[in-house]
């Protein structure tokens, strides 16, 4: 028993020692947090100075943050008013970030199959009940005026919107116009993007997007149409009418990303808010957006061809007031291809104010991105034709020059004439009148053409003289019976006066 509890006693005693070990094991991580603690608070002793500079940096920090927050305050919307116009900014909205979308309609289930990255936005319950407008603009316009307080909210804080729409139904047709107008009022820039129907969709359908389109550019900055017609420019007939649709949302997301990226990204010429907002100052103007990507040697050229030939659009940017765009290309970019795609898009107007950007972006590797707005576009082609309307007006005011040349061709001719006043001395003879107008027809050539000419040069300068006292002053009926009286007795004076022949003198002798 004794030996039993002398190995107990044993056994306890490691025990206790490997407890006496483990709180020290404890005590030691505490005090290697001490003397963390005194180096902070010797120099906090000895530099009692640096304090008082502290607070001097962090003084300096705060309005750094206040600027850059002051940058980030611009914010961009982008609404969908409709079917179509939802069905185009839901497919958009993945594709895109930094960026509000907003899908708009009447039809609740229409709004179930928008993307998630799109916010739902619903209106005019109480006057479509949930359904669409069924092609009647009008429910489309009132169901937007009974919620217009609710719409208003959608531009409260933003900056720039970018409405999107399918014009020719009822809802974009009637409801586009109020959400612009509201906008307007709030002091809101706005950018309109429209497309028109197709040809096959019936005439119907066309004078209803005239007429939305007539009401909406008002109440715009910019606008841009694109005729859906033009997307057999893009893809084949054949392709799949789903297919088709994606092609020109694709266009245009490609289009809205340039644009964001000008407004959003910095650069080393920098492009803000400010800058865009001096390009988009005005009402209704026609708008032309486009972005083109290229690689290779060549790649400025090619990316220029396609900037200014947008197969969406059915003008280019000639006549352009104001234009801004923005170069995208890594590091390597050249002098000489900044110089190419300026200078292209300059020739096009050189009164035209320019404003333009570059951004360095090394994901683009051998890739360049250039992207371009052009406002108050499609003028310069309506002057021309009016320019070639007016020049065909002068072109009758040439044929009275050619007068004056006849009337100082008979006054050489009839100065001659008085010469011959001397010659005939017999004044007995000229009582037979008739018989001295006979003759004159019977003779030989030889007379004809001395004597026969001068009567129709006569008539020519009565006929001027008389064209020109019709435009100078405006006589009766009776005034001129007595100048033709005149212009006889005088013709019949100058006959008299004439040479009579040889043959008829000498039968007079006999």
């Amino acid at each position: 028993m004794a030996k039993k509890k002398a190995k107990k006693a044993k056994t306890k005693r490691p025990s206790r020692k490997f407890s006496k070990k483990k709180p020290a094991l404890k005590r030691k991580p505490k005090k290697t947090v001490k003397p963390k603690k005194k180096p902070s608070s010797k120099k906090s002793k000895k530099s009692g100075t640096h304090k008082k500079k502290k607070p001097s940096l962090k003084i300096k920090k705060k309005p750094a943050f206040s600027s850059q927050d002051q940058v980030h305050k611009t914010r961009m919307r982008i609404i969908g008013i409709g079917g179509g116009g939802s069905s185009i900014v839901s497919e958009i909205a993945p594709q895109i970030s930094r960026i509000d979308f907003v899908v708009a309609n009447t039809d609740t289930q229409a709004l179930r199959e928008a993307a998630r990255q799109a916010r739902k936005f619903s209106f005019g319950n109480s006057v479509t009940g949930g359904l669409g407008c069924g092609m009647d603009p009008r429910l489309g316009q009132k169901a937007a005026k009974e919620e217009s307080d609710k719409v208003a909210k959608l531009f409260q804080g933003i900056d720039l919107a970018v409405i999107v729409s399918s014009l020719g139904g009822g809802t974009g047709s009637g409801a586009a116009p109020e959400f612009a107008k509201i906008a307007r009022e709030l002091g809101v820039m706005t950018i309109g993007i429209f497309t028109m129907p197709f040809k096959f969709e019936g005439g119907k359908r066309a004078q209803i997007a005239k007429s939305a389109l007539e009401r909406i550019t008002p109440n715009l900055n910019v606008v841009s149409i694109i005729p859906n017609e033009n997307i057999f420019k893009i893809i084949d007939k054949n392709t799949p009418l789903k297919a088709a649709f994606s092609s020109i949302n694709g266009r245009l997301s490609e289009n809205l990303r340039g644009l964001i990226e000008m407004i959003y990204v910095p650069g080393l010429i920098n492009i803000d808010f400010a800058d865009l907002k001096t390009i988009l100052e005005g009402k209704g103007k026609l708008a032309y957006l486009n972005t083109a990507v290229a690689d290779g040697p060549s790649r400025a050229e090619e990316a220029v061809k396609e900037l200014l030939k947008s197969p969406l659009n059915e003008y280019n940017i000639q006549g352009a007031e104001k234009i801004v765009f923005n170069i995208t290309a890594p590091q390597a970019l050249e002098m000489r291809e900044v110089e190419h795609i300026s200078k292209t898009i300059s020739d096009y107007n050189k009164r035209a104010k320019i404003i333009f950007g570059v951004s360095q972006d090394n994901s683009y590797k051998n890739k360049l991105r250039v992207t371009l707005l052009a406002v108050g576009v499609g003028k310069e082609p309506a002057r021309k034709k009016a320019a070639k309307k007016i020049q065909p007006e002068p072109e009758p005011a040439p044929v009275p020059e050619p007068e004056p040349e006849l009337k100082k061709k008979p006054v050489k001719k009839v100065a001659p004439k008085k010469k011959l006043k001397k010659k005939p001395e017999k004044k007995a003879a000229p009582k037979k009148p008739k018989k001295k107008s006979k003759p004159k027809k019977k003779p030989g050539p030889a007379p004809k053409p001395e004597n026969k000419p001068e009567p129709k040069e006569i008539k020519k300068e009565e006929k001027v003289q008389k064209e020109e006292n019709k435009i100078l002053t405006r006589k009766n009926a009776l005034d001129l019976k007595k100048e033709a009286e005149k212009t006889e007795e005088e013709i019949i004076d100058q006959e008299k006066r004439w040479d009579i022949p040889a043959f008829l003198r000498r039968r007079e002798n006999e």
